[in-house]
């Protein structure tokens, strides 16, 4: 059972790694199938942060130097593309994001606006320009325009009433839908809720649904009636497309923090099996059922599924919601609802007997600790496996964190725990202003996405987009993580203060190695990606502009001239 990695072969793809390195170049075996010249490379490798060239040959770097050096690799047949200054980087690693549920999520209408009256009449765009469409789906409504006071069936009924609608909210957690939705679904004021006190059908004063779906159980009740949730055709078609986007903007490995319900393995494998499959997949079995075991699910898929781009051999737990529903955990209580006590999404106890048992078989685990209490739960388990069992390789993982205590800084460092999050929402955003602060108070906010204070204690920091979910905008530009993290501010919202303040913003080679060396840390393939080095996979991106010498305001503007996963172009634009 290939559990964990296969060190052998590491070690000898680490020898034959310095082979190569070391070898004349006057060898056939290392004249370079292709060799990129006249770059800006920034490595990220610390023994060698920039360079002029890289060579390849088949899917793995062959030399990174100076291009006059890299003539020593030209052969007949070796294709020397000049990028004329252009800058090179390793492909970009997303540590968290879910194209599957992406594929089924965001289909039809972009919703992501601050006015109600312009979700409506984006709808009735919408339906007008696609009269043949049975039913209506969008997706990236907003929490922050209603605060609470949930918009309900009957406003979506005034749009189109004979028709189902289902939107999706912009958290990917919840949504909103029509009166005919909850007809064609069944859903009435006798249906129970999927999960009380975390996942359930807003009602009014008489126990009816109101169309507001609170949390994924209840948002899928709708879902799973008016989408093929199960249709491998339809997700691998959307999946590929979105693959092709992620390549647009650099991206080459990904961590899925999603797979579970849907048949995420057999699409992105059948991908591969087609040469489709433009990024690696480091796949997650996504667990929330306590009445489920999820050991025997994740050994079962380790087994099945672990190539050079697809492995499935990480958990993914739920610990707890989101402040909004005030089924976050936090040490201290709410600011405005102090009476509030939110309970985890599966015991504790439950929680640190699966760590522990995915631990001692050599699986990492990964947690959604939205609020400060789950991840300090969510360490004390990790802390517990690891006293448990014997020593090895860990790449456990705290992921979101968007509050972590003082007091549990330190323990990232200490338990050699992964923090992942998401630096495209550490900004003060509009959702953050109209509802976080009011419900956890200003203090906390401003503690909100500690990037550097768990870097600055020797902790692991590698960032993902989590797409499509978002608290405000959603997206999966590298670009845009780039920007908000070395600025702590929304681009068009300078005036903002940081996030956090000044010293909560990254040093721009920070941000690009918590977006490649890190994540790729993080994810457990550091060996094969996360820098341009001699003996690692050719992934890399072409920039068309040099990040360092560009206004910080200017980063999110990039665009991606080319990118290359496993030594072959999944985007070029070159001329």
């Amino acid at each position: 059972m290939n559990i964990k990695r296969n060190y052998l072969k590491y070690i000898v793809t680490g020898l034959l790694g310095l082979t190569v390195a070391c070898s004349s170049p006057r060898d056939q075996s290392v004249i370079a199938d292709l060799v990129f010249t006249n770059g800006k490379v920034y490595t990220v490798n610390e023994d060698q942060p920039w360079a002029e060239a890289v060579a390849i040959k088949g899917n793995e770097i062959l030399f990174v130097g100076s291009s006059e050096e890299a003539k020593a690799y030209f052969g007949k047949e070796t294709t020397v593309t000049n990028v004329e200054g252009k800058m090179i980087l390793p492909g970009f690693v997303d540590g968290h994001i879910h194209p599957l549920a992406g594929a089924l999520l965001t289909e039809g209408v972009d919703l992501q606006t601050d006015n109600p009256d312009e979700i409506y009449e984006r709808l009735r765009n919408y339906i007008v320009e696609n009269p043949e469409l049975e039913i209506i789906r969008g997706f990236g409504v907003r929490i922050n325009p209603w605060n609470g006071n949930w918009p309900t069936a009957a406003m979506l009924d005034a749009v189109e009433a004979k028709k189902p609608i289902m939107l999706v909210n912009v958290d990917g957690h919840g949504g909103w839908c029509n009166t005919k939705a909850l007809e064609l679904a069944g859903i009435t004021k006798e249906t129970p809720d999927p999960a009380p006190g975390f996942s359930y059908f807003e009602r009014d004063a008489e126990g009816n649904p109101t169309g507001w779906l609170v949390e994924v159980p209840a948002m899928l009740s709708i879902l799973s009636v008016v989408a093929d949730i199960e249709d491998q055709d339809y997700l691998g078609n959307n999946v590929k497309n979105i693959l092709g986007d992620l390549a647009e903007v650099g991206v080459t490995s990904i961590q899925d923090m999603g797979v579970g319900p849907l048949p995420g393995f057999e699409v992105y494998s059948k991908l591969e099996q087609e040469g489709l499959l433009t990024t690696r997949v480091q796949g997650v079995y996504y667990w929330n059922e306590k009445d489920v075991d999820p050991i025997p699910h994740l050994i079962a898929l380790n087994e099945k599924y672990d190539s050079d781009l697809l492995r499935a051999n990480r958990l993914k737990v739920n610990m707890d919601g989101s402040e909004d529903k005030y089924n976050a955990l936090y040490v201290e209580p709410y600011s405005d609802k102090p009476e509030v006590v939110a309970e985890p999404i599966l015991p504790y106890e439950t929680i640190n007997d699966a760590v522990r048992r995915a631990d001692s078989l050599g699986f990492d685990v990964g947690c959604h600790c939205w609020g400060d209490l789950a991840v300090r739960k969510m360490l004390d388990a990790i802390e517990m496996a690891m006293q448990a069992n014997p020593e090895h390789d860990r790449y456990h993982t705290v992921n979101h964190g968007s509050l972590i205590h003082p007091d549990d800084i330190p323990r990232f460092a200490e338990l050699g725990v992964t923090y992942e999050t998401t630096p495209a929402w550490a900004s003060r955003d509009p959702l953050i202003q109209d509802v976080t602060i009011g419900k956890i108070g200003e203090e906390r906010v401003n503690r909100m996405y500690p990037i550097m204070p768990v870097h600055n204690a020797g902790g692991l920091v590698i960032f993902g987009s989590d797409w499509p979910a978002a608290g405000y905008i959603s997206s999966y530009s590298p670009f845009m993580s780039l920007y908000v993290a070395v600025t702590r501010q929304l681009p068009g919202r300078e005036n903002e203060e940081p996030l956090g303040g000044e010293a909560a913003r990254v040093p721009l080679e920070l941000a690009l190695k918590m977006l490649t060396l890190n994540a790729a840390k993080g994810i457990g393939v550091a060996d094969r990606v996360g820098s341009l080095e001699a003996g690692k996979k050719a992934d890399l991106v072409i920039l068309d502009q040099n990040l360092f010498d560009i206004s910080v305001n200017k980063i999110v503007d990039t665009k991606v001239v080319a990118t290359m996963m496993d030594g072959r172009y999944t985007y070029n634009k070159f001329e």
